[in-house]
């Protein structure tokens, strides 16, 4: 890659931890289609990226007000990681009729008429609660998704399992690249920790298994191998956090291993990786060998804060738990990623320079 930083914002999964009724038995209701027209700025391709604001787990039927904050906070970009609505509970069904709903939160509005926006799904708004490629519902949630984020039915071929895709944006020495993964259409089922079967939020490590699926990692390496002076990968789960019983890649350790190892075969410099999912916000780092550090800043959730304990041996600083997303600013000048998370009112709860890679 270039000697810049390939900067993969894994986006710190999204949001499916707070207590909800299983949706084991839920069926798919495809009875109702809903295309967005609001107002919402398009990408401009040219445009130099300085500051990229991602956040994730968003329920459509509370208040949010921090979305005030994150269009004070004045950013380039948002990256929207997964559960962008609630969908997976009977009470907030059809998937579509829950994104008419988001439409009308008037803080949300004022921020996708302002900022360009770039999404990817988890669990939510993918339709079952801590879903995989098992839940039957996958090809409604992804058309409401299509329909929903105009932008991906010109992004994500039709033939395509998922809602995977990436972009490049900014002039030459100045290129972001940001790849939205899908950890959802093709994931193996969870395995439940001894005496919890049937009971979500609590899974073990098993050896085999899928995250991605063989297209999605195929793809995957082709976008690594592109140029670009910044990579931001979006992971709506978390991929380096592995202590937590909660989702995350490390249920599946050979798939994230493949992770870490195909950076090291492609040569992937200067990636930031970003999540949500976990209704905390996180930043976490790895020393992979043969490689270096590998930052990972997790946020979660714009409007459903949580309160239970949490901690990771890759934790840097600690975590937060109330309303939260997060800002990353590219200095292009000094070659350094400034990370944060933010609260309410842009209070600046946790921090990390990283510097771009020679």
């Amino acid at each position: 890659m270039t000697k810049y930083f390939l900067l993969v914002l894994l986006v710190l999964s999204a949001c499916s931890h707070t207590p909800d009724v299983s949706t084991t038995n839920l069926k798919s209701t495809p009875a109702s289609t809903y295309v967005s027209t609001i107002p919402s700025r398009g990408l401009d391709f040219a445009a130099t990226i300085d500051k990229v604001a991602f956040a994730s787990c968003m329920n459509q039927d509370a208040p949010a007000p921090l979305w005030t904050d994150i269009l004070n906070s004045k950013p380039d970009l948002f990256l929207f990681m997964g559960d962008n609505i609630y969908g997976s509970h009977s009470s907030q069904q059809p998937i579509a009729e829950q994104y008419k709903k988001l439409d009308t939160v008037v803080e949300y509005l004022k921020v996708r008429e302002t900022i360009p926006f770039l999404a990817t799904w988890d669990d939510h708004d993918f339709g079952m609660r801590d879903g995989g490629a098992d839940w039957s519902g996958k090809g409604n949630a992804k058309r409401d998704f299509l329909n929903y984020w105009g932008y991906s039915r010109n992004s994500i071929p039709v033939e395509q399992g998922g809602v995977y895709h990436a972009k490049i944006v900014g002039p030459k020495k100045k290129s972001v690249q940001v790849i939205m993964l899908d950890t959802r259409y093709y994931r193996s089922p969870l395995k439940d920790a001894p005496g919890m079967e049937g009971k979500a939020m609590d899974y073990v490590p098993q050896d085999d298994g899928a995250v991605l699926g063989d297209a999605q990692w195929e793809w995957l390496e082709a976008q690594l191998k592109r140029r670009a002076d910044v990579r931001f990968i979006v992971s709506s789960i978390q991929l380096i956090a592995n202590d937590p019983k909660f989702e995350k890649w490390g249920n599946f350790p050979k798939e994230r291993q493949r992770f870490f190892d195909l950076l090291k075969k492609t040569n992937a410099r200067n990636v930031i990786l970003l999540s949500g999912d976990r209704h905390i916000a996180s930043i976490s780092k790895i020393d992979l060998k043969d490689y270096g550090p590998l930052y990972e800043v997790t946020s979660s959730s714009i409007n459903r804060p949580n309160n239970y304990p949490d901690a990771d041996s890759h934790y840097v600083g600690g975590t937060y738990s109330k309303e939260n997303f997060g800002l990353a600013h590219i200095d292009w000048t000094k070659k350094t990623v400034k990370a944060e998370i933010r609260g309410i009112n842009n209070e600046v709860v946790n921090t990390v320079e990283i510097k771009f890679r020679k």
